[in-house]
């Protein structure tokens, strides 16, 4: 006699939610997720694509961080050219007019 495939449960979108919040910048998330997990009969493949998706979304705060970080560096690069552009500008303009 076979015996009925118990299904397990999947992390439901607002448990992810709330578990995000408090994981997103969490280096330790995946033993964290595994802890709230335990004992609780999710679906293994529910939990990984979670952590997958945390980790993922890890990445791409660093990787703004980053980019950030780099645009606030070209921006005082321009900006300091700009300035330095008006200042000969008006130096020779001043040499000119003496």
């Amino acid at each position: 006699m076979e015996q009925p495939t118990q299904q397990k449960k999947s992390l439901e979108p607002m448990e992810k939610a709330k578990l995000a919040m408090r994981l997103v910048s969490n280096p330790d998330f995946e033993s964290e997720i595994d802890a709230y997990v335990s004992g609780k009969d999710y679906d293994e493949h529910s939990v990984n694509y979670f952590k997958h998706q945390i980790a993922i979304q890890q990445k791409l705060q660093f990787e703004s961080g980053k980019l950030l970080n780099t645009s606030g560096q070209i921006v005082s690069m321009v900006v300091g050219a700009l300035a330095n552009s008006l200042n000969n500008t008006v130096e020779a303009t001043s040499r000119k007019n003496s």
